[in-house]
């Protein structure tokens, strides 16, 4: 099989989670995966100090010409910002790293993890300022918004739509920056093919409305290399 024909039997989707301590960021990359690879547990600190890269292939995910396509899934996991361990300059340097370590030319997406049961208040807004320092103000374009412990507003017996509508003006102004782009995601279930896979379509849609070009970092985060993604 040559290069070129191999290429198109496999599609890359390197994703870049952002999130708050216990947001649910971590639980989200093991939805991607379909694993526990990502330590995700209740904290008072958060879990995730360090960024942290895992992998999977899932062949067959779609078809392209006729031809069945492998999607060979990357995935950064990072410190959650604001954070309670880490100063904000050392989570932006390690995010920084981090991305440039793992992902030549940046990312294709960010996935930013917002719990779906707490307001949206100004760690909401801190995080946001955090993602346009990290890759300047086209990082909306390339970013789906993931509102994780789902279940809550469900336990509730509120439609999830209807959830939405009654949120705050700031949370209204975030999902009319992103185009609307979100989804819920119940981070406590298990794998289920159904769960995962919605999620990755919508990150594959993204990623193709930018014509698979990847986010990068702003030039005044650009730094050397000082460590090693796990």
């Amino acid at each position: 099989m040559g290069t070129d024909e191999a290429e198109l039997q496999t599609l890359a989707l390197d994703v870049l989670l952002l999130g708050a301590p216990q947001s649910g960021k971590s639980a989200t990359g093991n939805v991607l995966l379909g694993s526990r690879d990502f330590p995700s547990s209740l904290s008072l600190a958060g879990v995730t100090r360090e960024c942290q890269l895992h992998r999977r292939v899932f062949p067959g995910f779609l078809r392209r010409r006729g031809e069945e396509v492998a999607l060979h899934l990357r995935v950064l996991d990072t410190p959650g910002y604001p954070g309670c361990l880490l100063s904000p300059e050392r989570v932006k340097q390690a995010v920084a790293e981090g991305a440039e370590q793992a992902f030549a030319g940046g990312p294709h997406v960010v996935a930013l993890v917002v719990r779906a049961d707490v307001p949206f208040c100004e760690d909401g807004h801190q995080l946001l300022r955090f993602a346009e320092e990290l890759f300047g103000p086209g990082w909306k374009s390339h970013t789906l918004l993931v509102l994780s412990h789902a279940g809550r507003v469900d336990q509730a017996g509120i439609d999830r739509e209807e959830y939405l509508r009654q949120s705050s003006g700031p949370f209204h102004t975030l999902l009319a920056s992103l185009e609307h782009g979100y989804h819920f995601v119940e981070n406590s279930v298990p794998w289920l093919q159904t769960e995962g896979r919605t999620l990755l379509e919508k990150l594959l849609l993204v990623t193709r409305r930018n014509r698979y070009r990847r986010l990068q970092l702003s030039a005044s985060d650009s730094l050397p290399s000082k460590g090693t993604v796990r």
